[in-house]
């Protein structure tokens, strides 16, 4: 009886799910359904070389401890932050780590940790398929996702699977434009009003610092009007947002909700709810790993 309870831990298999921030990277050993392990560093930015030691530095622990636990990696998923080709699994463009940008990431991978099964996705992409399969979003065939942290991604979730479009473009809100007469994207618009720094300006705002907190619903209003284009255009059933904004959420989303009931045309669209994640932080490394799962 013992040894059939050894052969089925050292025959089951396990993923590492790697989110990749414009601050820090995150990694997880996960099982299918729950994290077993976890590992933080910081998101080195000074040149490539330096960021794939790190990146492996990052994974390594996680190998480590499954080799101790006999337990067989299938596969590595990683997220980053930007466009990508996914044929060639070729990073486009980012816009925080341009030191990524035209890296064929699997390939480099491959070479330096010797495994063969390595897939890369966008994170906002990661983030909302771990809340469509195990998350705030479970049993719902319609979602659209919102990552709100060092920028702005999304992702739309459609019958059991990430939407990507023709091109591998679907589902950026960041890029939605919110003043005509100056160009401005929504993503840029949050930079300008966060100065670069929304976890300062939240905390400047929940001191009461009036202009901080009209900055904030300022936000509120841009992302009311993208939200409310979206959901005009493919009507999900549910929007979740994440990132380490979202936990200063209440700053601005009621203010994203009134604009949107505003600005959505059909009467039973304007009850869309707005949800938080439930995973946390490892959200983005939780749907890299079930990108090999």
């Amino acid at each position: 009886m013992t040894r059939l309870l050894y052969m089925t831990t050292i025959n089951k298999q396990y993923s590492i799910g790697v989110d990749v921030g414009g601050t820090k990277m995150n990694a997880v050993l996960f099982d299918g359904e729950n994290v077993i392990a976890s590992y933080l560093l910081a998101t080195p930015k000074d040149n490539l070389e330096h960021f794939m030691i790190m990146l492996k530095a990052l994974i390594e622990p996680l190998q480590d401890k499954a080799n101790k636990d006999k337990i067989v990696i299938k596969g590595i998923g990683v997220g980053v932050p930007g466009s990508l080709d996914y044929r060639e699994n070729r990073i486009i463009k980012t816009g925080n780590l341009p030191l990524l940008d035209g890296l064929k990431l699997p390939a480099n991978l491959t070479g330096r940790l010797g495994m063969e099964e390595i897939k890369i996705d966008n994170d906002a992409s990661c983030f909302l398929r771990a809340e469509a399969r195990l998350g705030a979003g479970r049993k719902i065939n319609n979602i659209f996702g919102l990552t709100i942290g060092t920028g702005i991604g999304g992702a739309w979730w459609l019958n059991g699977q990430i939407y990507y479009g023709s091109h591998g473009g679907s589902g950026e809100p960041g890029w939605v434009v919110v003043d005509y007469k100056e160009g401005i994207r929504l993503e840029e618009a949050y930079h300008k009003l966060a100065q670069n720094n929304p976890a300062s300006m939240a905390e400047e705002a929940y001191r009461g610092d009036v202009l901080a907190e009209k900055s904030y619903q300022e936000f509120g209003y841009f992302l009311g009007i993208s939200l409310a284009n979206i959901v005009n255009l493919i009507d999900p059933e549910l929007i979740i947002i994440g990132g380490g904004v979202a936990e200063s959420s209440d700053l601005f989303l009621s203010k994203t909700k009134k604009i949107m009931r505003e600005y959505i045309r059909l009467p039973e669209a304007k009850k869309i709810k707005i949800v938080k994640g439930r995973l946390g932080a490892n959200a983005g490394a939780i749907g890299a790993a079930l990108l090999v799962s």
